[in-house]
Parts: C-alpha cells; sequence; structure tokens
C-alpha cells in the first residue's frame, strides 16, 4: 500500500492506493489563505504540517487496514509557494503563496536584466511574473530585511513536507523549475538569478522525481502506527503528477485539471516547438521527455468564492461540501447555453497563459435585468471552457496533436461542466474513473519505486482507468464561437485599461 499526499492551495488530500491503483481511503483537510493586503496570500507552514498529519490519520484510520502494510509515502504540492525555514527550523514569517502578487516592482527590475525570452527557455516559464519564487524572496530581502537574514533554507511546499517526514532537504527539477531559480537544461540552480539574491547556501539538493529519500522519523513511524522500514519517495509539482495519474505520458493525450486555477498538462518529446510558439513547459517524469503546462491562476477558485460571496444560503440550505457544489450545478442548468449574453473575463488574480499580464481583472459584461444567480453561477464554468479553449489553441498551434482531453479537478465531478467544456472547444472531453489523479500519480511512483512495477509506463498501463466521455455538441458551435470571439475581444479592449486604473 502506498500512503499519498497533495498540497492544494486550499486543502489538503491524503490518500491510500493499493498495487492496482484502487483508492483504499481518503481525507481531505481544509484551510484559509490569510490576506494581509489586496493581492498578499500567505499561510503559516504550520498549517501545511497539521493538515497533512491530520489526513494521514484520518486515512488510515478510514482504511480499517494495518498501517504497517504502507510501503511507503509520496507527495505533491502547489508550486511557487515559498516556505522560509531559520536554524533551529521555525518558521521565519508565514508562507508567501503562488497566486501573490506582491512582487510587481521586483518583476519589473528584473524584465530589466533578464530577457523574456532568456528567461523562458532557461527556466520553461513563458513570462516573468510575480507568481515566481525568485521575485518573491527579493521582495522579502529588499522589504523584511531582518526576516531575510534569518532564513537558513527556502523551500517548496512539497519539500517542506518531505523534510518534516524525513530531515531531508532535497527539491527536484519538476518542482523547482517555475521558481524562476533553476535552469531545466542544466538541470541546477540558475546563477544568474541566485547569485543576486546570495541564496546559493540555502536551497535544497536537487535529486530526481521518484527517487527515495529515505526512510520516515522513528517518531513519526510510532506516532502514526507505521513501519519504521516505511520509505518517502520524492514527489513534484501537483499538476505533474496529476498528468501522470491520468495516462499523460505520450503525445496526443491532454489533460485539463479544472481546481482553484485551471491547468494543461501536454507531453512532448522535444523543446523545439515548445520555444519557437512560447508554451511554459518542466521536465516530464519520464526521462527524455518534456510537459508543457500552461495554466491560469483562477478557475475553480472562481465557484467558490460566487458561492461563499453570493450563494450562501443556497449552500447552506444543500447541507455538506460536496452537496454545496452540486447546488451550484444545479443553479447553473437553470441557464440556457451562451447565458443570454453574459461573458465573464476570470482574471480575478491576473491573468496567465496566453495573456500574461498580471493587472488583468476580473469582468462580467452584457448583465442585465433578465440575470439572475444561475447565469452567472453557468457564466463562470464558460469562461473556464473559455480559458481552455484558448491554450488549446496554442498547443494546436505548434503542431502538437490532440486526440481527446482528459479532465480532473473538483470540477470534473460535474456532467454540466464538462458537457460545456466540450462544447465551447470541439473536443471530447473524458472523465478519468480515479479523479484523485495527482494522489494516483504519486502512488504510481511509489509502485515503481517499490519496484512493484518495472518502470512509470508499466504501473500507469496497471492503474490508470479512464471513464465517461463527453462528445461535444455540434448544435452549440456557431454560439460558442461568438461568444468565444467577445471574450477575447473584451480582453483586448479592457487591457489598456487594466494597467492604466491599477
Amino acid at each position: 500500500m502506498y500512503l499519498t499526499f497533495d498540497v492544494g492551495t486550499t486543502s489538503v488530500k491524503t490518500a491510500l492506493f493499493d498495487t492496482r491503483g484502487k483508492m483504499l481511503a481518503k481525507a481531505i483537510q481544509n484551510y484559509s489563505l490569510d490576506t494581509p493586503q489586496v493581492d498578499w496570500y500567505e499561510v503559516e507552514p504550520e498549517v501545511y504540517r497539521q493538515a497533512v498529519h491530520r489526513g494521514f490519520q484520518e486515512t488510515i484510520s478510514k482504511s480499517g487496514l494495518d498501517p504497517k502494510r504502507i510501503v511507503s509515502i509520496c507527495g505533491c504540492s502547489q508550486g511557487e509557494t515559498i516556505v522560509f525555514l531559520d536554524k533551529e527550523d521555525r518558521s521565519v514569517r508565514p508562507a508567501i503563496v503562488w497566486i501573490d502578487n506582491r512582487a510587481r516592482e521586483e518583476t519589473e527590475e528584473l524584465k530589466a536584466r533578464i530577457s523574456t525570452e532568456e528567461f523562458h527557455r532557461t527556466t520553461g516559464c513563458v513570462e516573468i511574473e510575480p507568481s515566481w519564487s525568485v521575485l518573491k524572496i527579493a521582495w522579502l530581502k529588499k522589504h523584511e530585511p531582518d526576516n531575510f537574514r534569518k532564513i537558513d533554507k527556502i523551500m517548496l511546499v512539497e519539500d517542506y513536507i518531505v523534510y518534516l517526514l524525513t530531515g531531508s532537504y532535497l527539491s527536484t527539477p519538476t518542482l523547482m523549475h517555475s521558481t524562476g531559480l533553476f535552469d531545466i537544461q542544466a538541470r541546477d540552480y540558475w546563477a544568474k538569478t541566485v547569485a543576486p539574491l546570495g541564496i546559493e547556501d540555502r536551497l535544497p539538493r536537487i535529486v530526481e522525481v521518484g527517487s527515495v529519500v529515505g526512510p520516515i522519523t522513528s517518531a513519526l513511524a510510532e506516532e502514526l502506527g507505521l513501519s519504521p522500514k516505511t520509505v518517502v519517495v520524492k514527489g513534484a509539482m501537483d499538476q505533474t503528477l496529476s498528468a501522470v495519474g491520468a495516462g499523460n505520458i505520450h503525445t496526443g493525450v491532454v489533460t485539463e485539471t479544472t481546481g482553484t486555477a485551471l491547468a494543461i498538462g501536454v507531453t512532448a518529446d522535444s523543446v523545439e516547438m515548445i520555444h519557437a510558439n512560447s508554451l511554459a513547459h518542466q521536465p516530464h517524469v519520464i526521462p527524455g521527455k518534456y510537459l508543457i503546462l500552461p495554466y491560469a491562476q483562477t478557475s475553480g477558485v472562481l465557484y467558490k468564492w460566487f458561492g461563499d460571496v453570493f450563494a450562501a444560503a443556497e449552500i447552506r440550505a444543500a447541507g455538506g461540501l460536496e452537496e454545496a457544489y452540486e447546488e451550484l450545478n444545479r443553479l447553473a442548468a437553470t441557464a440556457p447555453a451562451g447565458c443570454d449574453g453574459l461573458v465573464l473575463l476570470p482574471f480575478f488574480a491576473g491573468a496567465y497563459i496566453p495573456e500574461n499580464d498580471m493587472y488583468a481583472k476580473g469582468v462580467w459584461y452584457g448583465i442585465t435585468l433578465k440575470h439572475r444567480k444561475g447565469h452567472f453561477a453557468r457564466s463562470i464554468q464558460e469562461s473556464v471552457g473559455f480559458m481552455l479553449r484558448r491554450i488549446l489553441e496554442l498547443i494546436r498551434a505548434a503542431d502538437i496533436e490532440i486526440e481527446e482531453v482528459r479532465s480532473m479537478g473538483g470540477a470534473a465531478r460535474s456532467d454540466l461542466w464538462l458537457q460545456i467544456k466540450a462544447d465551447i472547444c470541439g473536443l471530447s472531453m473524458v472523465r478519468m474513473l480515479e479523479e484523485e489523479t495527482s494522489t494516483l500519480g504519486c502512488a504510481i511512483l511509489s509502485a515503481v519505486a517499490a519496484k512493484d512495477y518495472g518502470s512509470i509506463e508499466e504501473a500507469v498501463a496497471a492503474m490508470v482507468k479512464i471513464g465517461r466521455s463527453f462528445a461535444p455538441n455540434r448544435e452549440y458551435r456557431s454560439l460558442y464561437d461568438r461568444r468565444f470571439e467577445l471574450y477575447g475581444e473584451l480582453y483586448q479592449t479592457l487591457k489598456p485599461m487594466f494597467r492604466k486604473y491599477t
């Protein structure tokens, strides 16, 4: 059995899998982000630690199985969120979350020093944006010098959890690529961004994804009831392992995850067309391959925000969290395709691929007295479909074949949302039989590390299974083509105003 974790933006998922990829038990621990100022997002690292620990305990308890049968632990996390520890391993300050946009001044300073093209070719990141960890560190050095001097270790969230589990201070190329600190071709830290910050001796040692780190600490083994021989396997970014958990290990298969963010995964065999078409990418878990990983900062989080702010009564009446989202879906289903002219620009935390505009804002256009809550709920779903279509068009422009789109994340539970995406994109959307593909990807790494399978390809063939497919409805094609055109024109029209009135 393999114990796994996925530390997301607002929750931790933990799950237990067997060798055939069957989930035996899972748990979700939710938490909130602190927002001390507009566009600032923070979390105390202890919140992550406690959530993972509680998740492990609950998952093991739910399974009813002997925890000593667990052979390994592997996990993943959000990228770019950065944790700072002092020499006593105490948190220097709250972790700065990946969607934080405070480092705008530092972004412009780095752009003046490094070209966008060089940054893309070196790190795989298309633009220089405040999301990247290098800019968060630069902000900290400038604005909190006392805290900066206290820092002994700088790590991302999965690195932090592995450090707590084993005492080993490590990271991986697939996790570090989007920090702006790492050269993905040299597979080492990039002196051009690391040296000016003076942090060379504060960064973790790099190992490959899937490496066996070592046994869990004896104290944790005893507390959780695990065997002292239980090992920890080094994971990666959540979207990387979600792609693996959906079987996205060869060209033709595209994965999309509508969670907090919208993340797309495309396997590529070389970087030539990637560079030519300015696509975000990282080293794949499969040696020699690359994972194109464009994403947008806000997608599913908009649905949660809308429910919290505007549909609280409906959600309270629904009961639990799962029922709450089902109620939002029922609301959305009351509106027709196209939302009677209502269109949303879903840039509530700036826009990344393909707009690359940190000043972009969310805008509803076309509101009339006819519109009700259901229209607004459905317009959120349609806006994510529009974002997805724009990104898929970039992939096709790079002459990369798309055979099918496999959908993950909480939104993949919604038949309506999957059908909307299929209708807007003109492609079949496939729901995975195991929706928790990120933790399944972790289990696949564990299975290979434990030598239960000889390779990732072999493990994927045995452990990954697809579910229902949603074909595009042709009667909505012209309507959605028109709405998609409006979506694009709205952004282009408002783009100068976003920066002018920031």
